[in-house]
């Protein structure tokens, strides 16, 4: 089931258009609620807590350094993450040089194939509830991607354009 959930999520999946402070907000919710900066994943700790809440057992996560500081502890636990991945079967490449060096650009990047690839497993609710009385709560749903149109954009008509063919003016800008 892997292989085939991971055919359907192409660069132009929608959930690698979710922005840093939704990304900040969904870890916060259901994995690390002091988690502050995107640079911070580097530890690879939330990313097992990630796979470990879709796949149950896949990361032992009793092996996992939890306060990890340094470069050595961060990939101690890349090495958990990519042992859960090949358990499953997951065949994402794991930059594991570049995450572990705290770059913003590549740990955006693979959170939002981490929440892309939750949200296609799970659905809207990413965390499962701890305990039984937290079943009694419902779980936090995922925002959507962009609001939806107020009754007036709805109603209002498409402005008029004298090229709204679809044809470029010569010389407009790009």
């Amino acid at each position: 089931a892997s292989q085939a959930a991971m055919a359907s999520m192409g660069i132009m999946n929608e959930g690698y258009f979710v922005g840093r402070k939704e990304l900040t907000q969904w870890i916060r919710d259901n994995f690390e609620p002091s988690f502050q900066k995107v640079e911070d994943l580097a530890s690879g700790v939330v990313y097992c807590q990630i796979l470990n809440t879709v796949h149950p057992g896949s990361v032992q996560m009793s092996k996992v350094k939890m306060a990890a500081k340094t470069e050595v502890d961060y990939l101690h636990n890349f090495k958990c993450l990519q042992a859960g991945f090949n358990r499953k079967k997951i065949s994402q490449r794991i930059e594991v040089e570049k995450l572990t060096k705290r770059s913003f650009q590549f740990n955006m990047e693979f959170v939002q194939f981490m929440k892309c690839y939750a949200d296609m497993h799970l659905g809207s609710a990413t965390a499962p509830p701890p305990s039984a009385e937290a079943k009694e709560n419902s779980l936090p749903s995922r925002p959507a991607a962009a609001p939806a149109p107020t009754p007036a954009a709805k109603r209002a008509p498409p402005p008029r354009d004298v090229v709204s063919s679809g044809a470029r003016r010569v010389g407009a800008g790009a």
